[in-house]
C-alpha cells in the first residue's frame, strides 16, 4: 500500500482509498509500541518525510522571520528544522521520547520533555506560533492537551489532523468499509474528526472559528483539496489566529 518512494505517505490511488482493504502491520499479533525505539529506528534511517514538508508549508505564510514555534509532538525535529531554513524561526520542541529530543537537541534546537495529555502536567512559556501536526488523533486526551495552549501563543496555533469527511472515506462507508486514516496499523488512531465536527469540537473547548486549509487530497485538480477541503482532502490544517 505504501510508496517507497515517498516514504511515510501511504501512497495508494484513489481506488484502493475507496476499495482497498485495510492495511495492516506486519506482525498483528504485536501488541503496545515502543516510542524510544520507534525514533531510534527513524533516527538511524535518516527519513525526512514529504508530510512533515507539506505541513510546514501549509503555514509557512504565517509565520515571520524570527518567531518563536513551539511544537507539540516534535519528533525528531523535520518540521522545526524546515521552518528554520525558509523562515529562520526560533524553535522549541516538546515530545515524551528522550530519545527523539536528544535528536532535537543535537540540530540546536530548545526540548522540553512533557505528557501535556496529564491533568497534572502544565505549559510553561510563550511563542508565537504553536503545531501539532498529526497529533490530536493519537491521544485520548486531545481535550487536555488543546485546552492548555489557549494562552501560551501571540499568533497562531496550527493542528493537522486527518479528515473523516474525505470524500474518499464517504464512499468507503457506503461501501461498508470504514475510512483509512492512518499508514500501516489502525491502531495509530483513537480519535476522528470531520472538519465541521473539528470546529464544533474545537469551539467546545472556547476557540473560535478557526480557517481551514486542505493539505492533501485526491484528484488534486483544480485545487479541490484547498478550495473545498470539508470534502475534497484528506489532511486539513485548523488555524486559530490571534
Amino acid at each position: 500500500m505504501a510508496d517507497p518512494r515517498v516514504l511515510g505517505e501511504k501512497g495508494r490511488s484513489p481506488f484502493q482509498e475507496v476499495f482497498g482493504n485495510m492495511p495492516l502491520p506486519a506482525d498483528p499479533s504485536s501488541h503496545g509500541l515502543d516510542y524510544d525505539a520507534y525514533w531510534e529506528e527513524r533516527i538511524r534511517s535518516g527519513v525526512i518525510t514529504e508530510p512533515a514538508k507539506r505541513r510546514a508549508r501549509g503555514i509557512s505564510d504565517l509565520i515571520s522571520p524570527g518567531d518563536s514555534v513551539l511544537d507539540i509532538g516534535c519528533g525528531t525535529g523535520e518540521t522545526l528544522e524546515f521552518l528554520r531554513q525558509e523562515k529562520l524561526i526560533t524553535g522549541t520542541g516538546l515530545d515524551v521520547s528522550t530519545v527523539a529530543l536528544d535528536y532535537v537537541r543535537s540540530k540546536g534546537f530548545a526540548a522540553v520533555c512533557s505528557d501535556l495529555t496529564r491533568t497534572d502536567a502544565s505549559l510553561n512559556g510563550e511563542w508565537d506560533h504553536i503545531i501539532l501536526f498529526e497529533l490530536v488523533e493519537h491521544i485520548q486526551e486531545a481535550e487536555v492537551l488543546v485546552s492548555k495552549l489557549k494562552d501560551h501563543f501571540r499568533k497562531g496555533l496550527y493542528i493537522t489532523t486527518p479528515n473523516l469527511g474525505y470524500l474518499a472515506h464517504r464512499l468507503r462507508l457506503l461501501f461498508g468499509r470504514f475510512p483509512v486514516t492512518y499508514i500501516s496499523d489502525p491502531r495509530e488512531h483513537l480519535r476522528f474528526w470531520s472538519v465541521k465536527d473539528f470546529i464544533w469540537w474545537s469551539a467546545s473547548l472556547g476557540f473560535p472559528a478557526p480557517e481551514v486549509r486542505g493539505l492533501r487530497g485526491k484528484p488534486n485538480v483544480l485545487s479541490l483539496p484547498k478550495r473545498w477541503p470539508s470534502l475534497w482532502a484528506s489532511e486539513v490544517v485548523y488555524c486559530f489566529r490571534k
